[in-house]
């Protein structure tokens, strides 16, 4: 409530010296009009807002400034922008496009109204998904093209990353595959474990398949999976438990494209271990974007220890269960259940931009395990294996440059691609 007018919106004022201001109008004690809102914490502002309000909700079109973080503008409901909009990063980045629920979600005006949210039969009890939603609401996006489907492609997130995101980063790939009869779905799973050993994961996975192929007729034997980071590890990982006769999977993907994952969890962990050391060697010292890197192999080294129950050292088997290539093992470990599968594996090893920004050398990129994959591949008769390097070609959604991206798959190609190996 704005101590001077007496009037209230719709917000949490139970933090600590929060404290708002209103300089509209008030309807039945509660802002509306239009109007400057703004909040403020211990005579700190956190965020200013210029535009409409209906009944104490910031809502209608206006903009809203984050010091800090962004500039939102557009069209806002229940104070989230939803429609078209605009965000405006204070690092240079921006988004414009379509927003549903303060996500950006963006496709072409064509395709945006065909995609379908389907919400599963399934809780989220062991959090296989968190993209700050405190919900426990399992589901999947699907574009469907009209006609004979030739192909179904499946699309996993990141660590981290809203299904949305997923959406909006391979925007031109679903609109092309559309055009090319090629139907594109995206799970909402970000957080799991390791496939062979994450039941709850596997369950919605083999759920979404079931209902792809038997509510929407998709074809069942023409599945191609596909994820950045943690989720080309279940794209690849799934695909190999397809080939281990110790499994019985509802799909045998067709094929399978990995982007920038990492695939060998043994070299995961040592790789995180030393850099984790170097880091905290810099202490103070150390740059904003090296500690990022830090706290992600934080995280992994723990997340590690509570999955495998220790190091390599401690539990080898383990650690070769859990990953999609071993390097070490002279039978590739999981990988020699993909020679007979295309595969392509994509990464912008952009060295240059690793040396400056998270100190890291060739051996501790992505790129060096998913080629020594490649090369494992290939000696063992795969003749359809391909390591993609699109140097220079990693850019997140808000045109910032970063290598480990969805940008560095080539829709167009990509496309065709998946044409030949489904058939035209």
């Amino acid at each position: 409530m704005d101590s001077v007018t007496r009037c209230k919106i719709v917000t949490d004022e139970d933090a600590p010296g929060m404290s708002i201001r209103w300089s509209g109008a008030c309807k039945d004690g509660l802002a509306s009009g239009n109007g400057t809102l703004v909040w403020s914490q211990q005579g700190k502002v956190l965020a200013t807002y210029n535009g409409q309000m209906k009944a104490g909700n910031v809502e209608g079109n206006g903009k809203l400034l984050i010091p800090g973080y962004a500039t939102m503008q557009g069209n806002f409901l229940d104070g989230s922008l939803n429609g078209q909009g605009a965000m405006y990063f204070e690092n240079g980045g921006k988004t414009v496009g379509n927003f549903v629920n303060g996500q950006f979600l963006n496709l072409d005006a064509k395709y945006l109204p065909l995609l379908k949210k389907e919400i599963v039969a399934l809780k989220d009890s062991t959090r296989i998904y968190d993209a700050g939603n405190p919900g426990t609401e399992l589901f999947y996006y699907l574009l469907k093209p009209e006609g004979t489907v030739k192909a179904v492609l499946i699309l996993f997130p990141s660590t981290g990353e809203s299904v949305e995101n997923v959406i909006s980063c391979n925007r031109e790939l679903m609109q092309l595959s559309y055009n090319a009869h090629i139907a594109t779905a995206v799970v909402s799973a970000n957080y799991n474990n390791s496939l062979d050993s994450d039941a709850q994961a596997m369950r919605f996975f083999e759920t979404v398949f079931v209902a792809l192929v038997t509510k929407y007729k998709l074809p069942r034997d023409k599945f191609i999976l596909s994820g950045l980071s943690l989720g080309g590890e279940n794209a690849l990982h799934y695909t190999e438990l397809s080939r281990n006769n110790r499994y019985d999977t509802y799909v045998k993907p067709i094929a399978v494209i990995g982007v920038d994952p990492p695939v060998d969890m043994n070299n995961l962990y040592h790789n995180a271990k030393s850099m984790k050391e170097e880091y905290e060697r810099e202490g103070d010292s150390l740059a904003e974007s090296k500690k990022v890197a830090l706290a992600e192999d934080r995280f992994l080294i723990d997340e590690f220890h509570k999955l495998y129950g220790g190091s390599p050292e401690q539990f080898p088997q383990r650690y070769i269960d859990g990953s999609e290539f071993s390097r070490d093992q002279e039978d590739g470990g999981n990988a020699k259940f993909l020679i007979h599968v295309p595969v392509r594996l994509y990464c912008d090893p952009d060295i240059l931009w690793q040396l400056k920004y998270k100190g890291r050398d060739y051996y501790h990129m992505n790129a060096a395990d998913l080629s020594a994959m490649t090369s494992f591949l290939m000696k063992k008769g795969n003749k359809q294996v391909e390591f993609i390097p699109a140097l220079g070609k990693g850019f997140r959604v808000d045109g910032t440059r970063h290598p480990h991206s969805w940008s560095i798959v080539d829709p167009k190609d990509c496309v065709e691609w998946m044409l030949g190996i489904a058939g035209r």
